[in-house]
């Protein structure tokens, strides 16, 4: 799943996620799974060219962020009972 932010940043991620940002440029994103209970967001905060990772959850495998306006997010499957999607196989939406 791939979601844009308000400075332009591409966020990738291996499972399907909410992402809830403001105009200054903070994002909180969780999983889409209601029925999980209460999750740890990964928090971010973009400036124009740079990214300051605030919290990450307990979730996240991995957080890769490229120069190239990319921040990548591999979740812990093992968690929801499910295989994670490839990352090279993510499609625009």
């Amino acid at each position: 799943m791939m979601k844009k932010t308000v400075h332009g940043w591409e966020i990738i991620s291996s499972l399907d996620v909410r992402v809830y940002q403001d105009e200054a440029g903070g994002v909180a994103i969780l999983v889409d799974k209601d029925d999980f209970g209460d999750q740890v967001p990964v928090l971010l905060d973009f400036y124009g060219e740079a990214v300051e990772v605030k919290t990450l959850s307990h979730l996240a495998r991995s957080i890769q962020i490229s120069t190239d306006k990319k921040v990548r997010i591999n979740w812990r499957d093992e968690y929801f009972g499910e295989r994670t999607q490839a990352m090279e196989s993510i499609m625009d939406i």
